[in-house]
């Protein structure tokens, strides 16, 4: 006989995971599981720099997608304390804010009409020239002509993040399901999900959180337009102070994340519709040159890693959060948060599991309906 679930989440991203762990936090919590790919495909999550940052997101410029990231942002210190203080986990989340830095005139040209459209909408950001920034990084470039500090704006350690969702879920009494979905039906008896191993389960609803994953797997719904947009990135170690820096630099040709235990990762690369995991020596190189632009000392510092993973795009940006189309009842997609996932996590999930419990949700999920690309 097939195990039976209340809700089984078909993916086991930071969104899948997110949106479990609200689910098992509800009142009554529904039996639960989750049926994770990641040792066949892996998620986003796992290539992330786990950058929190609104402030810098072209992708985020609508109101609706740029709404939803802040909300997030402000739910992520207690979300980030809530799982600490449970599983006893460092996930390495910093709240010390990110700069982002212009080499030259045309740089701060746009960081400068960036500033205006944040303070225009109440955002605590500050303008400041390269001297500036550099008495709070010293080992920013001479080079710097004029930075753009969000004092708000954070970072988390994804993979740590990860490892502490599972941790939670496990505790909380969730099946993980190391296993990909081949198919899911439904039936009279409620959802039949069909795994590529063998076997399968049951559940009364299911949420697709699938990512860039190739294969569309629900009979009779159609596909939403995901795709994948391939991103490369590495990691160093970090040179010692006052060699490097200290807080997140986003920078025209690559971003700097210092990390816990002396590691920089450097990113990221953007190849949409490629969906194979290779890492290009030019692409490395691209992105260690762009790192050395704004923090000198970073050139020739010893590599630990490099990686490639896939995210999950949509045609207008922002993620497809809502009921499955053509009236399939008990299915819901999560789908489509880009480069932002660990970003919105917290305000996806939260929004998401009050609506599959049936309640309303304090975030307005109209604008990332699937029905908005008909």
């Amino acid at each position: 006989m097939q195990a039976r679930y209340d809700i089984a989440i078909l993916g086991g991203g930071v969104i899948g995971l997110a949106l479990a762990r609200a689910l098992a936090l509800a009142p009554k919590t529904p039996a639960l599981a989750v049926i994770d790919a990641s040792s066949r495909i892996p998620p986003a999550t796992l290539a992330a720099a786990g950058m929190l940052t609104p402030s810098f997101e072209d992708a985020l410029g609508g109101d609706a997608l740029y709404d939803l990231g802040a909300a997030s942002l402000d739910m992520w210190p207690a979300f980030a304390a809530s799982l600490v203080e449970e599983t006893g986990a460092d996930i390495d989340f910093r709240g010390d804010g990110v700069f982002g830095v212009a080499v030259d005139a045309a740089g701060a040209q746009k960081l400068d009409a960036q500033y205006e459209a944040l303070t225009g909408r109440g955002v605590d950001v500050a303008l400041m020239t390269g001297a500036e920034a550099r008495a709070l990084e010293p080992a920013l470039s001479d080079r710097i002509a004029a930075a753009l500090h969000a004092p708000r704006d954070a970072q988390v350690d994804p993979v740590k993040l990860f490892a502490a969702l599972r941790l939670s879920l496990e505790r909380r009494g969730a099946s993980l399901i190391d296993d990909h979905v081949a198919a899911a039906e439904r039936q009279s008896d409620g959802w039949r999900v069909t795994l590529g191993e063998g076997g399968g389960v049951v559940a009364d609803q299911i949420v697709v959180a699938t990512g860039a994953a190739s294969g569309w797997v629900i009979d009779g719904v159609p596909r939403p337009p995901v795709f994948p947009v391939k991103g490369e990135a590495f990691s160093i170690a970090a040179p010692p102070a006052p060699a490097s820096v200290t807080r997140v630099i986003r920078g025209p040709g690559a971003y700097v994340c210092p990390k816990a235990g002396g590691r920089i990762v450097i990113g990221a690369t953007e190849q949409e519709g490629r969906d194979d995991l290779a890492v290009s020596a030019a692409g490395i190189e691209s992105l260690r040159n762009g790192a050395a632009e704004i923090v000198p000392a970073l050139q020739n510092c010893a590599e630990i890693a490099r990686w490639a993973g896939l995210r999950p795009a949509t045609p207008d940006g922002a993620p497809i959060l809502g009921v499955a189309l053509r009236g399939a009842r008990g299915a819901w997609l999560a789908l489509g948060h880009h480069r932002n996932g660990v970003l919105l996590a917290p305000a996806s999930a939260a929004a998401l599991a009050t609506e599959i419990l049936g309640e309303k949700p304090a975030i307005d999920l109209a604008p990332f309906r699937p029905d908005r690309f008909g």
